[in-house]
């Protein structure tokens, strides 16, 4: 029997949506952050509860968490909710042509193609049917009934099987397949609710357990460098287009920084001891800004690590490649008595994990991730 070498992986899941907020209506216009908490934010941490000897890092956006509170505690709904919520017999037509224009957009394969009903209900729209004046000519041909089962199945589908196998009534709704009710819909959002409440809790739970570290991001997501001086942009890419008039506000990147800290205390108890930067970007002067407010590592992505070592003059392989084994270990940033260290990802497995798997038998995906750990674990001598 072979013996394989023993790696060290480090597992970093990056959680984050934008800001959907109107901040003049108070309503969410697009439901993506409680349809990624359903689907997703709850059940990855559910799901690593069941092996306790397994540990990772999950990075939570604060703008992300805040949206999620809003969900859990204030009642905030988005306007595809209230288009649920409303009883499909009192829809207006307006309501009617949202439902049918916005109600198929998820992801066929997995979401549409599996279930009879929402198939049928998207054969009668029309497969390619997305214009106002399409919509209209068959809007007249869903009943009461089609549009209540299209309320119902936009928003079941996203639960997961984790959420469903532990609830009977979930697994009844699925099992029922149309024909739903009021009542049905109804329970569907409630359940959508009480999931998204225990999200913050759970990821309290497992991090006071020492089983996960969270991790955190400057607070709106901004592109931190930029933010500090646009024409750092040069530096990396000379021949880039920029405005001609130069923006440098590190006073603001520092904010964004110190809110993220001030919100993550409030939330998990702890400071948070690394920081993945928006979008992965960095420079000398946003690491510093991070390693000033006690932040001990930040992690991003291997093209920054490789471009910078070239532009110090790094040696390459004689294929004129990097030899991309410098990605597999940290790196040192200092500035006077600060400092903090940088990991880099690598990339290609990431991509893979993101964009690969999900269409892939699950046993095949977990197979052939081993096969590329084997490879990284050949190319070192332990």
């Amino acid at each position: 029997m072979s013996r394989f070498k023993r790696l060290s992986v480090a597992f970093l899941w990056h959680m984050h949506q934008p800001c959907y907020k109107d901040t003049v209506t108070g309503k969410y216009l697009l439901p993506w952050v409680r349809f990624h908490a359903v689907k997703d934010y709850f059940p990855m941490a559910a799901l690593l509860q069941g092996f306790d000897n397994v540990r990772a890092t999950f990075n939570l956006v604060p703008s992300l968490l805040e949206q999620i509170n809003d969900y859990a505690l204030n009642d905030a709904t988005d306007i595809f909710f209230d288009l649920t919520a409303s009883r499909a017999s009192s829809l207006t037509l307006d309501d009617r042509l949202d439902i049918l224009e916005n109600f198929f957009r998820v992801n066929f394969k997995h979401f549409i193609e599996p279930n009879e009903r929402y198939t049928e209900l998207l054969i009668k729209k029309g497969l390619h049917n997305t214009s106002d004046k399409s919509l209209r000519k068959v809007v007249g041909d869903f009943s009461v009934q089609d549009m209540l089962d299209l309320q119902v199945l936009f928003n079941l589908v996203w639960f997961h099987s984790i959420s469903v196998d532990e609830d009977i009534n979930l697994k009844d709704l699925i099992r029922k397949g149309s024909s739903y009710t009021e009542e049905d819909k109804e329970y569907v959002l409630l359940k959508q609710k009480e999931i998204i409440s225990q999200i913050i809790p759970l990821y309290r739970k497992l991090q006071d357990a020492g089983q996960i570290e969270i991790s955190a991001t400057p607070f709106y997501h901004p592109i931190m460098p930029l933010l500090c001086d646009t024409s750092i942009a040069r530096v990396s890419t000379p021949e880039e287009d920029l405005p001609k008039r130069r923006f440098s506000h590190p006073e603001d990147a520092r904010w964004h920084i110190e809110e993220a800290i001030k919100y993550h205390e409030e939330q998990f108890g702890l400071s948070p001891r690394g920081m993945w930067p928006s979008e992965g970007s960095v420079s000398d002067e946003a690491l510093e800004i991070m390693a000033s407010n006690d932040i001990k590592w930040a992690a991003t992505d291997e093209d920054i690590l490789f471009k910078s070592l070239a532009m110090r003059g790094a040696k390459r392989k004689a294929s004129g490649h990097p030899d991309r084994r410098i990605i597999y270990e940290p790196y040192k940033f200092k500035r006077g008595s600060k400092s903090l260290s940088l990991i880099f990802r690598d990339k290609n497995l990431s991509d893979i994990i993101s964009f690969n798997y999900n269409s892939w038998e699950q046993r095949s995906a977990a197979d052939d991730l081993m096969t590329h750990f084997r490879r990284i674990a050949g190319n070192f001598k332990f």
